[in-house]
């Protein structure tokens, strides 16, 4: 008996002590045991979890995961590792990377589950900035080229029936700004540039940064050609309004291209390309313009 108590003890100090929270849950989905430390690591004391339904303290989406694999874990698969959102007593989600041990009764039946819970939080918040940083523009926060180029292409292949417009802008004189006033201030002008954009278009398409001073705009699903225009023409408006950036009225313009599926291309290469073409056709047209305008 002395010995069953010492390992008692044993366990117990293990459990107070270990970084990782040990849990047993029964057949029912109820918490039969938890380790002390949960106090520190989730806000809870043993007597606020223990007796209470597991699926409680797990966000919604987690316990439809784990309902989903709990029932595709075969008969002879007693160990499995499952990731979730913890609920802080504070009211905050905390990710835990959970190893689950089923302990079985003489038909196969899960009869107990005994886990060991690691909170990774600051592991998956890392993992989902670096994903997030991989698809978005550091500069402006808008979708990049390749977020882009993957929305593009899915929607391409969802709706390759309907119509839809791609727009290519290049903002004119950014260079001029950069040369000027710095490149602080030209990151500050993309910026202002990017709101401008994305609150022209609203709900009706996204916008991403292409590349240095260009933009794209793509718009789904639209009536004709007439109904693309009116947005072109509402963005050359925006753009073409004075931004104040450190107290310094910057005027410029931006030069438009815009192509069409079913009309210029049912790819995003196609569709890019002939945009592209678009825009330098614009701007070579205003720079002719402009010419013309100042001689004599």
């Amino acid at each position: 008996m002395q010995e069953i108590s010492d390992i008692q003890q044993m366990f117990s100090l293990i459990s107070e002590k270990s970084l990782n929270i040990i849990s047993s849950i029964s057949a029912e989905g109820v918490f039969t045991y938890i380790s002390p430390n949960v106090k520190a690591l989730l806000g809870y004391t043993p007597e606020e979890v223990i007796g209470k339904p597991a699926a409680s303290f797990n966000h919604p989406d987690t316990n439809k995961k784990f309902l989903e694999h709990r029932v595709s874990v075969f008969i002879d698969q007693d160990t499995v590792r499952f990731t979730g959102r913890v609920r802080h007593k504070n009211g905050e989600y905390r990710w835990y990377e959970t190893t689950a041990q089923y302990i079985r009764g003489r038909s196969g039946e899960i009869v107990q589950t005994i886990g060991v819970g690691q909170d990774i939080t600051e592991r998956k918040e890392a993992e989902e900035t670096i994903a997030y940083l991989a698809y978005h523009d550091s500069v402006t926060d808008l979708p990049n080229r390749r977020l882009f180029k993957r929305r593009l292409s899915q929607l391409l292949e969802e709706s390759k029936n309907d119509l839809h417009g791609l727009m290519l802008l290049d903002l004119d004189g950014f260079k001029h700004v950069n040369d000027t006033f710095g490149h602080d201030i030209g990151d500050q002008l993309l910026i202002e540039a990017a709101k401008r954009l994305t609150f022209a278009v609203g709900d009706k398409g996204f916008v991403a940064r292409w590349g240095g001073d260009e933009f794209t705009v793509f718009q789904t699903n639209i009536v004709g050609r007439a109904d693309f225009t009116l947005l072109v023409e509402r963005i050359k408006e925006v753009i073409s309004e004075p931004f104040i950036i450190a107290g310094q009225p910057i005027f410029i313009t931006a030069s438009i291209g815009v192509a069409f599926s079913l009309e210029d291309g049912d790819t995003v290469e196609e569709l890019i390309k002939n945009a592209d073409a678009a825009m330098y056709r614009a701007k070579n047209q205003a720079k002719v313009m402009k010419g013309s305008q100042n001689e004599p």
